[in-house]
């Protein structure tokens, strides 16, 4: 337990202060990007280093949360989607087939051969050094060497894929016009999946082997609990087309898309809260590392997060749920007074 002393201080401002604090620490806001533009994929690999990945191959990197992003060019080629296994091992995906890899955090990229000149659109980490990444015309290729080398995989489609989440030998698709695809083993074989999208699945996820999201076109969500054979669809109170989501845990997560359009839930999508963005550019990827400070990108190079460090000092997310306020003395008349209170 800690104990305070506060002198010439009164209640109400304590209380004004910290009410204050909390909800400021709610907001969203714009961070200047240094770049105009349009940002594709984001990865937060620590709780203040994150990657941006966007048009024209442009990279953006920072280690102060946002405060400062650094930008630099990797290629010449869009790059749409951006993955890490841990804070020193990822890949990024793009156009024109390409795939780069790092094993040291980003410091340097490799310009790895997939096999195809065909454009990726998106790329998971299935654990085991194990990625997959998906793109146009019924493209996927699979690596188990943390992207070192790719093999091709048989979909059976030509659809344009969106997307793909991977859990060890699991692994889901995102298509246009609602097709889902599904294998359990690794990618060896594909089958369509029944879900009640009619559009394209921009973007999908698991936390694990049985609960997944996904979101899409003509403003979709859905959510299964039993590894995807069974889709519910929860988009009550999205009203524009969604395309980027990231869950933190199986209630917890956001979606983001068109016209700025945000929306969070903590009950896995039963009920939606619009949130304020701040931009009217459509948004095209949402990430958190630690389920409170979440960053989306998009249009125009905008970057919209909720966290916030004014004055240079970073508020911690530490609610105190409980409190003691003790007799304060003098009395509150005296030119001085002091107030107990103490936090367990």
């Amino acid at each position: 337990m800690n104990n305070y002393i506060f002198t010439r201080v009164s209640t109400a401002i304590i209380i004004s202060i910290l009410i204050t604090s909390l909800s400021f620490a709610q907001n969203w806001h714009i961070q200047n990007s240094n770049t105009i533009k349009e940002l594709e994929g984001i990865h937060m690999i620590t709780s203040t280093e994150g990657w941006i990945c966007g048009d024209d191959g442009v990279m953006l990197h920072t280690t102060n949360s946002g405060d400062t992003w650094t930008v630099s060019t990797l290629t010449s080629s869009d790059l749409n989607q951006i993955v890490f296994k841990d804070a020193s091992n990822g890949i990024v995906v793009g156009d024109d087939g390409e795939i780069f890899t790092t094993t040291n955090g980003g410091t340097n990229w490799i310009l790895k051969n997939s096999g195809t000149n065909t454009d990726f659109n998106g790329a998971a980490y299935a654990g085991n050094s194990t990625y997959f990444a998906v793109g146009d015309t019924g493209v996927a290729f699979k690596s188990t060497d943390n992207g070192n080398t790719w093999i091709s995989l048989n979909t059976s489609t030509v659809q344009e894929l969106h997307s793909v989440a991977a859990i060890d030998q699991n692994v889901w698709i995102g298509a246009r016009n609602g097709l889902m695809l599904f294998s359990s083993n690794g990618g060896t074989t594909f089958a369509s999946m029944s879900n009640p999208a009619s559009d394209d699945i921009k973007d999908i996820q698991f936390i694990d082997a049985s609960t997944g999201f996904a979101c899409g076109s003509n403003s979709f969500f859905m959510f299964t609990s039993d590894g995807g054979t069974n889709w519910v669809s929860r988009s009550s109170g999205i009203q524009h087309e969604l395309d980027g989501l990231h869950f933190v845990n199986q209630s917890i997560g956001w979606v983001v898309g068109d016209a700025g359009n945000l929306y969070s839930t903590t009950n896995a999508g039963l009920n939606w809260i619009a949130e304020q963005s701040q931009t009217i550019q459509d948004l095209n990827s949402i990430h958190s590392f630690d389920g409170i400070n979440v960053w989306g990108v998009g249009e125009f190079g905008v970057i919209i997060t909720n966290y916030s460090s004014p004055s240079g000092i970073d508020l911690e997310n530490n609610i105190a749920f409980n409190y003691n306020l003790e007799q304060n003395y003098p009395n509150p008349f005296n030119p001085s007074t002091t107030i107990w209170f103490s936090i367990p």
